[in-house]
């Protein structure tokens, strides 16, 4: 969660590195870059500013995150990642308010993550994942692509898949060797 100008800056920085965006490139054509940009920028504003400039500020952020998430496809609440958030493509992205995942996180189109659902760091879910009410998922797991994860999964650095999500190895994300 930000909580200082500081703290703004690196959660840029991270999701700037995760996202593979420099300087050269033009990162202004890349939607899903401008919607994570915004919404850490709404973050800042919501918890660390205060006052009517504030409130204005806030207004028009909400209102610009709603447009770009309309545009994208990506619903993702604010403060609901950690820094290095990285979104592989745009298209139905659907997060709960209530969901908080860690630090350096991985989500591809097409998925749903339900109310209540807590994730740890390095978490890579596959295109399609979907991850229903009351969930906890250890640090460095993959959720394979269309799996529904009905039960938390306590054993970190596992890859789950499946209907319902079932362990399938152990090699999680830690093993991985590249997104």
């Amino acid at each position: 969660m930000i909580s200082s100008k500081q703290d703004y800056k690196n959660y840029i920085l991270a999701d700037k590195k995760a996202n593979h965006i420099n300087d050269f490139y033009h990162n202004r054509l890349m939607i899903t870059w401008k919607y994570l940009k915004c919404m850490r920028r709404l973050e800042y504003v919501v918890n660390c500013k205060h006052g009517f400039l504030a409130k204005i500020l806030k207004t028009w952020l909400k209102f610009r995150l709603y447009k770009l998430s309309v545009k994208s496809g990506l619903t993702i609440p604010v403060n609901t990642f950690g820094k290095g958030l990285y979104i592989a493509h745009h298209g139905a992205v659907i997060v709960n308010p209530t969901a908080r995942f860690g630090d350096n996180c991985v989500i591809q189109n097409g998925v749903n993550i339900s109310e209540k659902v807590n994730g740890g760091n390095h978490i890579y879910l596959g295109t399609g994942a979907k991850i229903l009410i009351g969930v906890c998922l250890a640090d460095d797991v993959i959720v394979g692509a269309n799996a529904v994860v009905t039960k938390s999964v306590e054993t970190p650095n596992i890859v789950v898949a499946g209907i319902p999500a079932k362990k399938i190895s152990d090699n999680g994300y830690r093993n991985r060797l590249s997104v």
